[in-house]
């Protein structure tokens, strides 16, 4: 072999040994492949359940939301998750971005794929039955399968009796439910609307949500809140915690002149509880049941 050739070989042998330290840091897009060691996940029904699974060494960074179970706020938040900076992410070393979708700005994530970490996107789980689908997914992803059928098993069979403990509900008169959730991007009170988690909890527990909008979250004024005339309150732990009582909550404007802030019937819940299902939900539905029929 000639020296040229001799240099060719040595050249090319060495940019195939750098090709494939990159694929093996970096899956190739659309190819299947695991999750990695480290994974950054901004989504807190993802993180709850990858810690229900037992997956945790996995994970390297979190986003800000995303506090429980409480061990994972030792993990370094990359920011809020859909206002996520492309530095902080690329700065983990991460072998994997994983999402439930509901992440941005779009920029950043055509960034943290330009420089070869793909982003994964789990559909979150709308519905029980989803969330549980999604408990499974992320069991197979993550080499944790038999955790994920034992724990979606148990959740099926306590959500059933829960359920079943929410009957007699059905025949009393049903309380107005105001649920309201401090929104940290835009720094103001939203009101929980229909067809959320939170919406679908509080009529499986024999309450009407106050509110009459569908999709998302509402912004509330005063004259919204007033005009919603709850019967109960349920605030979510940041915007609660601002005020650090019922009693200093109700004097946000517009608390003051309903029913539920005239009886005091306003509590706090924490916002992981009641956004998206898991297996705390029957907890959760026996929680605001207690709120909403007390004494019952």
């Amino acid at each position: 072999m000639s020296s040229d050739h001799a240099f060719l070989s040595r050249r090319d042998a060495g940019r195939l040994l750098l090709a494939a330290g990159a694929a093996a840091a970096f899956p190739i897009a659309g190819r299947a492949a695991g999750p990695g060691n480290r994974v950054v996940c901004v989504s807190k029904q993802l993180n709850e359940f990858v810690f229900a699974i037992g997956a945790q060494s996995h994970l390297v960074a979190r986003d800000l939301t995303s506090i429980y179970p409480p061990q994972i706020t030792r993990l370094s938040s990359v920011g809020y998750h859909r206002a996520l900076s492309a530095e902080g992410i690329i700065s983990m070393r991460p072998s994997v971005l994983l999402t439930d979708g509901n992440v941005g700005p779009d920029p950043v994530l055509a960034q943290v794929r330009a420089v070869g970490i793909p982003v994964e996107t789990m559909e979150p789980g709308k519905t029980p039955a989803t969330a549980q689908q999604l408990m499974l997914k992320l069991g197979a992803y993550f080499g944790r399968e038999a955790a994920a059928k034992a724990i979606v098993a148990r959740w099926q069979a306590e959500m059933k009796t829960a359920l079943a403990a929410m009957t007699p509900y059905a025949r009393t008169p049903k309380p107005r439910v105001l649920m309201i959730h401090f929104g940290q991007i835009v720094n103001n009170y939203l009101g929980v609307t229909r067809g959320s988690a939170a919406d679908q909890i509080i009529t499986w527990a024999g309450g009407v949500n106050a509110l009459d909008q569908v999709g998302g979250m509402s912004r509330l004024t005063p004259e919204i809140i007033a005009r919603s005339v709850p019967d109960i309150i349920i605030a979510t732990d940041v915007g609660f915690d601002r005020y650090g009582s019922a009693a200093k909550f109700r004097e946000l404007p517009g608390i003051a002149l309903t029913p539920a802030a005239k009886s005091l019937s306003i509590h706090r819940i924490d916002e992981t509880e009641i956004m998206y299902f898991g297996p705390r939900t029957p907890r959760a539905l026996r929680k605001i049941a207690g709120w909403l029929h007390p004494g019952r």
